[in-house]
């Protein structure tokens, strides 16, 4: 069933919007991309981080948390967590380094799964998702 999420002058080129749709109240990440609005599962394939809170560079969203990344046309994960850099270790204290190392090892061990995808059409200007 198609319900209207938003105007499609609501997202800027190369942009993204979180958007809720249908009796469910799906969460929904739009992307616009080369002209044309894609839109996918709101939360990471990893650890359910918001993805519109990421960034979208051509047709891949990198998860703001831990940097996995996803195509956008297709949901499909390209890439595994990629750790952040926090500096020389001396700097962070010795618990907080055991720490690091933990999540690291669990962050490897979370499988990630693909985005689910919606079909989008274009309707006076408005985005209509069919959920």
């Amino acid at each position: 069933m198609w319900h209207e999420v938003a105007k499609l002058d609501d997202i800027a080129a190369g942009g993204m919007k979180y958007v809720r749709a249908g009796e469910q109240d799906r969460e929904i990440c739009l992307c616009e991309y080369d002209g044309s609005i894609y839109a996918v599962s709101r939360r990471c394939g990893h650890e359910n981080a918001p993805l519109a809170d990421g960034a979208l560079e051509g047709w891949i969203v990198t998860c703001p948390l831990h940097n996995a990344q996803f195509d956008i046309r297709s949901g499909k994960n390209l890439s595994w967590p990629i750790d952040h850099d926090m500096g020389p270790e001396a700097e962070i204290p010795e618990p907080v380094q055991r720490w690091f190392k933990l999540e690291k090892r669990l962050q490897w061990k979370t499988r990630v799964h693909d985005l689910h995808t919606y079909e989008v059409r274009v309707r006076d200007g408005a985005i209509e998702v069919d959920v």
